[in-house]
């Protein structure tokens, strides 16, 4: 299922936390001489955002400390990390993506990295496989493809609540079901 698809059925899916393996995204469908493509990432960014819904702030494009060095277009890159939209790892991306992902009760990873090596770490292999959104770009679209159990969502209705400030605000509450078997 496609996440177009799911946004039919669970709108409120822009809510959560997007963490972006950005060195999977732009390394994805790379030329012969292996140029990562810092356009898929724009290209991803673009649809989570304008498609999706997604809010800036709740997508974290964390990436690894060499590809400054080897991304296509390099002032490009650098104006992404000036603005906060990149954050560079001080060491492998993975790790800090799968940290942080855990800060959350749910979040969503876009990577096709199945993160095997890290799964000791991690809840178990159903946590990453909940999570992890697997992508395709062809001809400049990006089609993402989420793996998670929509059976163990259920999405309540917004709310308008007060906020410290005295502004009016809508939240929406998300509760994941506990999966009876865990797999790791």
């Amino acid at each position: 299922m496609c996440l177009s698809n799911c946004f039919e059925s669970f709108p409120y899916l822009n809510q959560f936390h997007v963490y972006i393996d950005v060195n999977n995204v732009v390394y994805f469908g790379c030329d012969k001489n292996k140029t990562p493509k810092l356009k898929n990432l724009i290209e991803l960014l673009s649809q989570l955002i304008e498609v999706y819904g997604f809010k800036r702030e709740r997508l974290h494009c964390i990436c690894d400390p060499a590809l400054r060095y080897h991304i296509d277009q390099r002032k490009e890159f650098e104006a992404l990390i000036r603005d906060g939209l990149i954050v560079i790892a001080p060491k492998v991306a993975d790790e800090f993506i799968l940290s942080f992902a855990q800060n959350h009760e749910f979040c969503f990873i876009i990577s096709n990295d199945r993160f095997r090596e890290y799964i000791p770490q991690l809840p178990g292999k159903q946590w990453i496989e909940e999570r992890r959104v697997s992508f395709m770009i062809l001809e400049d679209k990006v089609c993402l493809s989420p793996n998670i159990k929509y059976s163990h969502i259920d999405v309540l209705p917004l709310e308008e609540q007060e906020s410290k400030t005295g502004d009016k605000c809508e939240f929406v509450q998300i509760n994941i079901k506990k999966s009876k078997n865990k797999s790791k």
